[in-house]
């Protein structure tokens, strides 16, 4: 055996669950769980078969040996286990929990099998975490106090982990993946096979000509509209990070800002109507309500996070002193034919969502027209079917890697709803906060920021549902807002130090101090951080359209807030750079945002436009000083 064979398995196992995905949506083949099981089945295939090949690609000798041994028998575990319960699921459905001898090692296997494929796929922090789940649902009693609890039988924790009778264990999640995710994630691959982050490279080139942070802005938007798409911030900074670092680098950013521009752009697409990443249907599962009514609330939120964003671009561009602020050749033509495809098909893929067809069917028609518009190009600008292929294999093994995060996470959940630790958990965490609703929306963040350490964004949201976010409900916050709210700071999680793992893929590309880029990136996203606490104290911020005068006030001066706090914190105003006295002054305004969100007195907006309009004033006159003088 060798690499090319390894490679031909990966590429058959990621065509036939590509394909069967395809068909799925037009025709349905089977019932739901015999559906979910193959699913599963097949992304274990899939993962293990890449693994392996990538394995006989980057190490060697012993180590090589025994990582394909390892990746062969869970190759072969995983497949056999699934294919069991997938021929058997109807008869299972029916006695269990009385169940035989090869039902109880079929999903004793396939529990034990992702476990082990979580670990060699997303780290040891979310797989100790499983493990010591299983741990506690099977020797409860062992622990003392509120957390003890008399364990079932055997055959009853296997039948519930292993999603024996219903979605739920292993299973809870990949309804998910398989209908609503999969090929969303596989048209965000695509967009690479398909040369469009090529087209952001050229559009950055083409703002560059016109503004000083064309290049930082147009990173933004190649990170944010693939992000939004692949649902992973850590993959997403690896992917269109490859070319929008390097591409600020060779203009004179330096590595630790470009490294914070592309983390805090592709954890915020996250954040980004109408896909946000797996978070946002994860969400309308946990709140019971169509995901067209997640897009809705999210529209605001998303618009402030993004203007937030450029805001800082600016400031960044304004105070980089090597930043090339000469023309560049734009290759035009490459925009003209590589938009169209992107636009009709990315808007083909919008429409159908709020129309209200399912996710599975609107890529379907997406993927369809990316790649039927892409061959039409001209052969200058037209993608290669190896670069097509390519794109379709990082969709596919992307979309594994989140499916096998939620088989994960299905394990906790289970867990922690039927032995009720969820909500002890909570229950003793929020007890320090007093009654008081500022403390607990304090200690919420924390908790989210710590949970989410290490974890990807979906498995950090999905505890927190559980275990926070029931009691902010109980201080009074509606259902989605207390949802939105441990959202957002899951997701901030990714740039939280030590683990912070969005920063550290960042580093590795840029190559500049992980601790460093960290920096940054706090310096840019902290007003960003004000989000979730000003949609609590002002839930019309999630109403759109239905803002209301204090949703639009609260919005206008959080954006004003930004810009001061931009101006202080980097020392730059057009060009100028600001005396230690005067940014020292202009931290006043976001105080002051501070204090309208803790009083919800509209003095303070008032207080935070008094501000811009004398700050403008003032620099005017200025200006027009330094021309007469």
């Amino acid at each position: 055996m060798n690499e090319r064979i390894l490679t031909g398995v990966s590429d058959v196992a990621i065509a036939v669950l590509f394909a069967y995905q395809i068909l799925v949506i037009v025709y349905p083949v089977h019932g739901a769980l015999e559906l979910y099981y193959f699913h599963l089945g097949m992304v274990q295939v899939v993962l293990m078969a890449s693994m392996a090949a990538s394995a006989w690609h980057f190490t060697e000798g012993a180590e090589r040996n025994r990582r394909l041994v390892l990746l062969f028998v869970l190759f072969v575990l995983g497949a056999g286990a699934s294919t069991y319960l997938h021929m058997t699921v109807n008869e299972i459905e029916l006695r269990q929990p009385f169940l035989e001898p090869m039902d109880l090692w079929a999903g004793i296997v396939l529990v034990a099998t992702v476990t082990v494929q979580v670990y060699l796929v997303w780290g040891k922090i979310l797989a100790a975490l499983i493990a010591l789940a299983i741990l506690y649902f099977a020797f409860g009693d062992l622990i003392p106090g509120r957390f003890h609890y008399d364990p079932p039988e055997i055959e009853i924790i296997v039948s519930y982990l292993s999603g024996m009778g219903g979605a739920r264990g292993v299973i809870w999640g990949i309804p998910l993946s398989a209908n609503t995710l999969f090929l969303i994630i596989v048209f965000g691959g695509l967009m690479k096979g398909a040369r469009i982050l090529e087209l952001f490279n050229e559009i950055g080139k083409l703002l560059l000509n016109f503004s000083r942070g064309g290049i930082c802005y147009s990173a933004i938007i190649a990170s944010t509209a693939v992000g939004m798409v692949t649902g992973q911030a850590v993959a997403n900074v690896a992917l269109s990070g490859s070319v929008t670092i390097p591409s600020m680098q060779q203009r004179g950013i330096a590595g630790t800002r470009a490294g914070a521009i592309e983390v805090v752009a592709s954890l915020g697409s996250q954040l980004i109507p109408p896909i946000m990443g797996l978070g946002g249907f994860l969400m309308a599962v946990n709140l019971g309500v169509p995901y067209a009514d997640i897009v809705t609330a999210a529209l605001v939120p998303a618009f402030l996070f993004v203007v937030i964003l450029f805001i800082a671009a600016y400031f960044i561009a304004e105070a980089e002193p090597g930043l090339m602020i000469e023309k560049e050749e734009v290759d035009l033509g490459l925009i003209k034919w590589i938009a169209p495809s992107f636009l009709i098909a990315f808007t083909v893929l919008l429409v159908l969502l709020y129309q209200r067809y399912s996710p599975g069917y609107a890529a379907m028609w997406a993927i369809g027209l990316l790649l039927v518009l892409a061959v039409l190009r001209p052969a200058a600008y037209r993608p290669t079917l190896k670069g097509l292929w390519e794109g379709v294999r990082y969709g596919v093994v992307s979309a594994c890697n989140l499916a096998l995060i939620l088989a994960g996470i299905g394990i906790i959940v289970q867990v922690l709803v039927t032995t009720g630790s969820g909500f002890d958990i909570g229950r003793t965490i929020m007890l320090f906060s007093g009654g008081e609703i500022i403390w607990a929306l304090l200690l919420g963040m924390l908790i989210a920021l710590l949970v989410g350490l290490g974890l990807p964004t979906p498995a950090a949201y999905a505890l927190i549902a559980i275990i926070m976010i029931p009691f902010l409900q109980d201080f009074g916050l509606e259902p989605i807002v207390a949802h939105f709210f441990g959202f957002y700071f899951a997701i901030f999680s990714a740039i939280t130090p030590p683990v912070a793992v969005g920063v550290m893929a960042a580093a590795r590309i840029s190559g500049a101090s992980f601790y460093r880029t960290a920096y940054e990136a706090g310096r840019m996203s902290l007003t960003a951080i004000l989000i979730p606490f000003a949609f609590v104290a002002y839930p019309s911020i999630l109403a759109f359209p239905d803002l209301g005068w204090d949703g639009l006030t609260v919005s206008a001066a959080l954006l004003v807030a930004t810009a001061f706090w931009g101006a202080a914190i980097y020392g730059v105003y057009r060009g100028r750079r600001l005396p230690a006295a005067e940014r020292t002054a202009l931290l006043v305004v976001p105080v002051s945002f501070i204090a309208l969100l803790a009083t919800k007195a509209m003095i303070f907006a008032a207080f935070i436009f008094a501000g811009l309009g004398l700050f403008l004033a003032w620099h005017g006159y200025r200006a027009r000083g330094l021309r007469t003088a």
